[in-house]
């Protein structure tokens, strides 16, 4: 091998790690300023209690992550939503949710912040439409 063509792995590595560090950062400010200028910020499946909007990436989803949201504050979370069993006059049962925080790896994170940038602009979009 002569000197033209050999390539440290380690060093570009390291590169390719920093480029994903530097793209979830700039992804993160993005989703902050974006989720800012949503009013009202949209109600999950209708449940005026939880303002997020779920995200799912296309093809890197991981289902340990559970069911992916981003809040207000341009955050991603998971969202735990739990059924306990409550007054049978008020239908039996409760409802209680948890907003988790989320440690994804940059790679996972900046998938995610992609397709949230994506849909708060279609969201944000149709509210600029309406006004």
């Amino acid at each position: 091998m002569n000197d033209d063509t050999w390539i440290d792995p380690l060093v570009k590595r390291a590169v390719a790690d920093a480029v994903m560090e530097r793209a979830a950062i700039e992804l993160n400010k993005l989703l902050v300023e974006i989720a800012a200028v949503l009013e009202p910020f949209p109600d999950f499946m209708g449940l005026t209690s939880i303002q997020a909007v779920e995200i799912e990436p296309s093809g890197v989803s991981n289902p340990e992550n559970g069911c992916v949201v981003v809040c207000p504050d341009g955050a991603l979370r998971e969202l735990v939503l739990r059924m306990i069993p409550g007054p049978f006059d008020m239908g039996g049962v409760e409802q209680t949710d948890e907003m988790a925080e989320l440690d994804l790896p940059p790679g996972e994170y900046v998938a995610y912040a992609h397709a949230a940038v994506h849909e708060l602009l279609r969201l944000l979009e149709q509210q600029q439409a309406t006004d």
